[in-house]
């Protein structure tokens, strides 16, 4: 079961209460939701990924032209939304977005 995360307390507090994982963001600006606390970077999301011992999972805002900044933030994988929903081309954007979440192995 996994949960949300926007700061190290709230990563830290889900892994507690026994998440699987975590889905942590907003990583990026994203127009998908209008009531986000806050956009965290790549650097917040590299700080709560390193904070928990379970794997996290960005998400916010991620599309082919941000997502390998991810690369080193301890993230296990991405979910992209707006990405797929707004390309003239969702086949290849998830082909694109794949191969680039491979770089996080």
């Amino acid at each position: 079961i996994g949960l949300s995360a926007h700061t190290i307390e709230e990563a830290q507090s889900a892994e507690a209460r026994g998440a699987d994982y975590l889905g942590v963001g907003t990583v990026f600006p994203t127009g998908t939701k209008t009531n986000i606390k806050g956009i965290i970077g790549s650097e917040g999301l590299k700080q709560i990924c390193s904070s928990v011992a379970i794997p996290c999972v960005a998400i916010g805002g991620i599309n082919e032209s941000n997502a390998a900044a991810l690369k080193n933030s301890g993230a296990k994988g991405m979910a992209v939304i707006s990405a797929l929903l707004t390309s003239v081309d969702p086949q290849s954007t998830a082909k694109t977005l794949r191969e680039i979440v491979q770089l996080f192995k």
